[in-house]
């Protein structure tokens, strides 16, 4: 779940409407769902030296057409 904070950085409250904010909640803004993701899981090894390998890949190639 992520948290929600307002212009000042205090954290809001998670009211289910709108934007999270006091105002929201109070004027009756429409219901939002949190998505549960599968995306918010760890990364395998195998995934992390996959990422690794393609970050230093495009490394590679900007610094040699520079």
């Amino acid at each position: 779940m992520q948290a929600r904070y307002d212009k000042q950085g205090k954290r809001l409250p998670d009211t289910g409407h709108g934007c999270g904010c006091d105002l929201c909640a109070a004027s009756g803004a429409a219901r939002y769902e949190r998505r549960s993701s599968e995306r918010s899981t760890t990364w395998s090894p195998v995934r992390r030296r996959l990422a690794r390998w393609v970050r230093a890949v495009t490394f590679s190639r900007r610094s040699a057409a520079a």
